[in-house]
């Protein structure tokens, strides 16, 4: 895809990671790469970062695991800034850039042989009286039951009942997040350039249920009861306080930075063992 970073120009560059991680050794790695450049390593504010900090920012760095990108695309989707994920974590699906890789990909990310690839976000508008609330997901927006009884999930598409959930609840994927929770229900993996998302049960009371895949343009109306919304696992949202809830695909795209080899297929061989 068309890249949006001019090599030459590239000044500073902005660096998320979490509170209370030691990778003090790791930014002072990076920091003498971009040194050598006389490029600034600027760290983000963890806990909110602002937005305004971003215009002189020329790309991100996520460094961490999946969750540290996560909480990051979640802050700065409006800005429009590139992000490279660096996997210091654990499963490191979404940052899939090793930290011992990063010093070989440097040297080819500053002949520009790198690659950008787009992933869609989901958006989840909120109606409560004269209010309309908009929040986006990058990974998964999920409904999952607060309480002994069985969540229930009415989902609406062009004002007509789509379908019916009794279980522990219903996950709505995007493409990029279909390796997420949504795997681990039995959901189907989705090439993250796929503009799409998917509807994945959580232990159904019905056998008949299985997921089922939809595409860019659908807005579904969902009415619930007995559970919570959970964004990205970060943030959670009682449905009981709002007079209406829809969910689908954001125009709203993220801009993630890639080895110009970067084999996805491949990732999934090593991250889930296909093929031993």
């Amino acid at each position: 895809m068309k890249k949006n970073i001019n090599i030459e120009k590239i000044q500073k560059i902005g660096l998320f990671c979490r509170l209370n991680t030691n990778l003090n050794e790791q930014i002072d790695f990076l920091r003498a790469i971009f040194l050598q450049k006389n490029i600034e390593l600027v760290l983000l504010e963890q806990e909110k970062i602002n937005l305004k900090d971003l215009q002189e920012l020329d790309f991100l760095i996520s460094l961490g695991g999946d969750g540290t990108l996560l909480s990051l695309c979640r802050q700065v989707y409006q800005a429009k800034k590139p992000i490279l994920g660096i996997n210091a974590g654990n499963l490191g699906f979404l940052t899939a850039l090793s930290f011992n890789e990063v010093e070989s990909f440097f040297k080819d990310f500053f002949k520009s042989d790198f690659k950008i690839e787009k992933a869609k976000m989901l958006q989840i508008t909120l109606y409560k009286k004269n209010k309309i609330i908009k929040k986006f997901a990058f990974n998964d927006a999920v409904f999952s039951r607060d309480n002994a009884l069985m969540a229930n999930v009415e989902v609406f598409f062009e004002n007509k009942l789509f379908n019916a959930y009794y279980g522990d609840g219903l996950i709505i994927a995007s493409s990029s997040g279909s390796t997420a929770y949504n795997i681990s229900a039995g959901g189907p993996i989705v090439h993250p350039w796929s503009e799409i998302f998917v509807l994945t049960p959580v232990c159904s009371h019905s056998l008949t249920q299985r997921p089922i895949v939809l595409p860019y343009g659908f807005e579904l109306e969902l009415k619930v009861e007995h559970c919570l919304l959970y964004l990205d696992g970060q943030e959670v949202i009682d449905p009981k306080e709002y007079d209406k809830i829809l969910i689908g695909l954001s125009k709203k795209e993220l801009s993630f930075i890639h080895k110009k080899d970067r084999d996805y297929f491949q990732v999934l061989k090593e991250k889930l063992n296909w093929g031993k």
